[in-house]
């Protein structure tokens, strides 16, 4: 995880210096620039399994579209664009970290890094918003999720070294294009509600799903890009059906046959489904989520999951 937040912090401030210059293709472009960090754990809900952690770091700066993958990125017709990279490393474990044995019918250990292109744009008027993303990374022991396990669980007295991954998810090439569209089903001043609609495809995930979203409290609009510096206090609560085809943390890479243990298509839940629900609290140039996420049995005979979610961002 560290190479590859070097490889964004690197990115992130040298590009401003070898790519300044004027935009001449006349996109509208958003004027945002924001860091933000994600952080994800089961903690939050009390349990050590399933999806166990996850971070994410990302950067908005309009000389991103300078980046050559930004033009495989689509956007809409008459919005406002936004451009940003991410870093990400995702943690999967089973039901137990206390067993030196492959646990046959659960979860595998897994993880993986990787590097995201992003587009975001909006269409204020329709109430359009389309975000199109590239991730390239690696699933394996390079996401290093043992050795942050264990040295999370060795700093918190009490807590019992896990065991078992020597038998995660072997190492291969991610991956993945994703497209996600919202659109406006009621908009007020208080109140919006949206339908959602997200499809995956790659080497570790395709999938498809549809949901709903609702926002409710003292908020500038969903649809706006730019950044306002009002008080803001909100409500997200969320709701969805996913597809799952593929799920390469639990059946390995797409490409690369050389886990030692991995599940079937037969054993994982084709149909998933999942809600959230949070607060948003932003005020100048700092906003701050909290939410917790729910799903139901990812595996046939597996259990419903949950995890909180934490989010800090700061503009410029």
């Amino acid at each position: 995880m560290r190479h590859i937040l070097a490889i964004l912090f690197f990115t992130g401030i040298l590009m401003p210096c070898a790519f300044a210059q004027k935009d001449s293709s006349g996109v509208k472009i958003s004027t945002n620039k924001f860091v933000r960090l994600n952080y994800e754990n089961d903690f939050f809900t009390q349990t050590d399994d399933y999806y166990t952690q996850g971070i994410k770091l990302e950067a908005v700066n309009p000389v991103f579209r300078y980046s050559p993958i930004m033009w495989l990125l689509p956007r809409l017709n008459n919005s406002t664009v936004q451009y940003g990279l991410s870093a990400v490393q995702d943690c999967f474990t089973p039901t137990s970290i206390t067993s030196n044995t492959i646990l046959y019918g659960d979860r595998p250990f897994a993880g993986y890094v990787y590097l995201g292109h992003y587009k975001t744009s909006a269409n204020y008027y329709k109430k359009q918003l389309l975000t199109s993303e590239v991730d390239i990374g690696a699933i394996g022991s390079c996401a290093e999720c043992e050795e942050e396990q264990k040295a999370i669980h060795s700093a918190v007295p009490g807590n019992t070294q896990p065991d078992g991954w020597q038998y995660q998810i072997g190492t291969g090439l991610m991956v993945n294009y994703k497209l996600r569209y919202e659109k406006a089903l009621y908009t007020d001043t208080a109140v919006d509600v949206d339908a959602v609609g997200q499809m995956n495809a790659g080497t570790v995930y395709d999938y498809a799903f549809a949901g709903i979203t609702f926002h409710l409290g003292k908020m500038q609009s969903y649809f706006l890009t730019n950044h306002t510096t009002a008080f803001q206090l909100y409500a997200v609560v969320q709701g969805w059906v996913e597809g799952v085809a593929y799920n390469g943390t639990m059946q390995g890479d797409l490409f690369t046959h050389n886990s030692m243990y991995t599940l079937s298509y037969k054993q994982i839940n084709p149909v998933v489904l999942g809600d959230s629900y949070g607060i948003c609290l932003s005020y100048k140039k700092t906003s701050v989520t909290y939410s917790v996420t729910h799903i139901s049995n990812e595996i046939i005979n597996g259990n419903y999951h949950g995890w909180g979610h934490i989010d800090i961002t700061v503009y410029f």
